[in-house]
């Protein structure tokens, strides 16, 4: 009767209850469940029922095993010898981990662990010290040494000889001095490091569905950090969430915390105190002349700071790149910070380090954008306003998944070894080198590292972020982004789209790159189009009522997407400078030698040397040019490989270096292939817009004829060229008119010496050198450039049918 009843409440309240799409059909009475169970117990099962059962033991389903994770290794590297730490090999191909779903161990579950877990997890760490080394910084000799230089010059620029005079300026230099000290030490809490993890363990889920790591990786710094050693972690510089994401990761896996060389821009009320404490010392972006000299009590405070804490075992972590990047792709290192441990290794400060290069990708920046930027508007400078204001927007917003690869420590000993062999110092890949004067606001001046170090600490700081750039994970807005972006700008099904995709994933696993998405291709590009949101790309119904989707390709919208697309450029930097300088060269009868194409490509890759670091500097940049297009010959098919008998010579790219250096070859000729020339046009496209802004910049070139212009003004100017040039149809591509493609062709042509620069109170003045100061020499270097985005010779008919395998 019990059970009638129940279930005829339960039937009406169903009936009649609001209904959650997640929820049930209906629910029972636990009689009324006990009572299914039992029927269902002692219910004879039938013939078909007891057949299929034994099909199921009988019949053995099919295995698939997922592909073989890609560790992030440096195994194609020619100093590969440096790793110090190896995979471990039951761990290599586990899937990989979200570390804001805490699992307790089962031994250790009991209530505590299941009400409170996060509080029980940041209770469990491992407990490390933190000593602070002020007292020892301010007593340091070379602290001294630089007071008492800087008071000598102060003293002997007064008329003054009184002896009290200079102990005057003794004192106030011994006092900022101390100020400095205070104003860039770190107070690392280990306190506060855990309350902050068990916040963000609250937070981390209001705006990200997963932070992902490798499970080896972990454990590959776990057996790290057993050497002593301090470890030299160097991410790629995306976010401000980069340095909390670090320290969050280590510290909730027993890893000591490191210390965080911040921007002082970041030293804002409330927030600044924060980060000291979380570990961050807040450093100078520009080190300001004292009295038209270089600042050396800042330069010799920041010095023994850091060595003080490499010698008390504190682990570090820098961005090479300096500031977050506003392309996307990784940008070229500033040498500072590393310079300064470099040192600390060659003078015996410290016996070595274990330098760590880091990989992170968002699916979507937490930062927002930096379009305002890249169209020459002024950065805006972090305040306390816009720090909670910032917070507010990200924790009702949805970012998606974050992706962080640590790849495999090395020893800095080793490296420095490797690009010092018998005191012979690598000599870079390109001849020319930028002849200016050491800036005295840089901290990477003869006065912190000597000039026979430099170009190790060149090739150091370069080999990190390749690597870093070559083993980012790939993340499903990266790979939609690159596609719409490149290969449908008019827009595409949703059918063709899955199937670029499939192609672009298998391309990229044959490229060695690490993809960071999985599952059916229509859930992922939904996804990712969800993610990257209606502002930046469309999707509409076609004709067939099918989904069409297309990216915003106008101003300012295309330059956030360009972000996320920029993500494989390193991927394909290289293939794109090859068809690059395929259509520089005379094609009319369809045949290329291979000595123009290497010598056109090695000149585009010094022509864009401020945006890709195309190959290791352990490696030779014309052997992986030749290695580039063997594989566009073998997989793509763009060239067909003739015969030929011509006599072996030496590569005239390498004339300039060592008898044993010397690449010796037949001369080789290319006869293009019609199967590869829709794979040509589409590389060629890629790196376009970079080429484009470094034709209109140095088309603009003539209004320094006789004149000097401020940056701001001439990057305007410039800015306001490529809009009219877009308006007009001569400029391509939208996302040419940008900011930084622009400065660093400015860079370019100072290092060319077309350009001089003066910097005086943080403004650069420009003006053409004394013997090109002159519109022939303007229309020459802009003829160099230019040959490269000319369309005259870009014909289908110059790829042939008649091909010989």
């Amino acid at each position: 009767m019990v059970d009638v009843l129940s279930r005829r409440i339960i039937d009406t309240y169903n009936r009649f209850a609001p209904r959650d799409p997640n929820q049930n059909e209906s629910i029972s009475s636990i009689s009324y469940v006990h009572r299914v169970h039992k029927e269902q117990k002692f219910k004879k099962p039938t013939k078909q029922a007891v057949e299929n059962l034994f099909a199921i033991k009988e019949d053995v389903p099919p295995v698939t095993i997922a592909p073989r994770r890609q560790y992030p290794t440096n195994s194609q590297c020619n100093c590969n010898s440096r790793g110090v730490t190896k995979p471990t090999p039951n761990l290599t191909n586990c899937a990989l981990k979200n570390i804001l779903k805490y699992t307790p161990a089962q031994k250790n579950i009991n209530l505590l662990n299941r009400v409170f877990n996060h509080l029980s997890q940041v209770y469990e760490l491992k407990k490390y010290t933190y000593p602070q080394v002020e007292g020892t910084v301010i007593k340091d000799e070379r602290v001294k040494h630089a007071i008492e230089k800087m008071s000598v010059q102060q003293f002997r620029d007064t008329d003054d000889n009184d002896d009290e005079v200079y102990n005057k300026l003794l004192s106030g230099n011994k006092k900022r001095a101390a100020k400095l000290l205070r104003d860039m030490r770190s107070k690392l809490s280990d306190f506060l490091l855990r309350f902050t993890s068990w916040v963000l363990y609250k937070l981390f889920p209001c705006f990200l569905k997963a932070v992902v790591v490798h499970p080896a990786h972990v454990q590959m710094l776990k057996e790290a950090s057993k050497s002593n050693l301090p470890m030299i972690f160097l991410p790629l510089h995306r976010s401000h969430l980069d340095y909390i994401l670090m320290s969050f990761i280590l510290l909730n896996n027993d890893i000591r915390s490191p210390l965080v060389a911040s921007g002082d821009n970041l030293r804002i009320p409330f927030f600044g105190s924060l980060l000291r404490g979380l570990g961050a010392f807040f450093i100078k972006r520009r080190v300001d002349p004292i009295m038209g000299r270089k600042d050396h009590i800042y330069k010799a405070i920041l010095h023994t700071y850091m060595n003080e804490c490499l010698r008390a075992g504190h682990n570090i972590e820098f961005f090479l790149e300096g500031g977050r990047t506003r392309t996307g792709k990784p940008c070229m290192p500033k040498y500072g910070i590393l310079s300064v441990i470099v040192e600390a290794v060659i003078d015996g400060t410290i016996e070595d380090a274990l330098l760590v290069p880091v990989s992170i990708n968002y699916e979507k920046l937490v930062d927002g954008n930096f379009v305002r930027e890249q169209l020459g508007q002024a950065k805006e400078m972090e305040t306390f306003g816009s720090a909670i204001k910032g917070i507010w927007q990200v924790l009702n917003s949805n970012y998606g998944m974050i992706r962080v690869d640590f790849n495999q420590p090395f020893s800095l000993t080793t490296l420095i070894n490797t690009f010092n062999t018998n005191g012979k110092i690598p000599k870079p890949i390109f001849n020319k080198k930028l002849k200016s004067n050491p800036s005295s606001t840089s901290l990477y001046g003869t006065d912190v590292v000597s000039d026979e170090h430099k170009n190790i600490v060149e090739s150091i700081s370069k080999h990190v972020i390749y690597d870093c750039a070559n083993t980012q994970a790939i993340m499903s807005t990266n790979a939609v982004a690159f596609l719409l972006l490149n290969k449908y700008k008019q827009g595409v099904s949703m059918q063709e789209l899955v199937d670029a995709l499939d192609e672009l994933k298998t391309e990229l696993i044959a490229k060695n790159r690490e993809i960071g998405f999985t599952g059916d291709y229509l859930d992922v590009i939904n996804y990712a189009i969800e993610i990257l949101g209606p502002a930046l790309v469309m999707k509409e119904k076609g004709p067939s009522n099918e989904d069409f989707i297309k990216p915003v390709s106008m101003l300012p919208n295309v330059i956030e997407l360009s972000y996320y697309s920029n993500s494989l450029m390193s991927c394909y930097s290289l293939d794109s400078v090859i068809a690059i300088a395929l259509f520089s060269l005379d094609l009319k009868s369809g045949i290329v030698e291979q000595d123009d194409l290497v010598q056109a490509s090695l000149e585009l890759c010094n022509y864009l040397q401020y945006e890709f670091i195309f190959c290791r500097p352990c490696q030779s940049l014309e052997s992986n040019i030749l290695e580039a297009i063997d594989c566009l010959r073998n997989r793509h098919h763009i060239f067909t490989l003739l015969d030929s008998d011509k006599p072996a010579q030496v590569s005239m790219a390498c004339l300039d270096i060592d008898d044993e250096e010397r690449v010796v070859y037949n001369p080789v000729q290319y006869q293009l292939n019609a199967k590869g020339k829709e794979y040509a046009f589409f590389l060629r496209s890629l790196l376009m817009p970079l080429i484009e802004a470094y034709s209109v910049t140095a088309s603009s070139l003539y209004k320094l004829v006789d004149r000097t212009v401020l940056e701001n003004e001439l990057v305007k100017d410039i800015l306001e060229e490529m809009k009219s040039e877009l308006s007009s149809g001569s400029l391509l591509y939208e996302e040419s008119v940008s900011v930084d493609p622009i400065k660093n062709a400015l860079k370019l042509y100072q290092r060319l010496e077309l350009l001089e620069v003066h910097t005086e109170k943080k403004l650069k003045l420009y003006y053409l050198k004394e013997n090109v100061n002159n519109n022939d020499s303007v229309k020459k270097m802009f003829e160099k450039i230019d040959v490269y985005r000319s369309t005259q010779k870009f014909d289908v008919t110059i790829f042939s049918y008649d091909m010989k395998e």
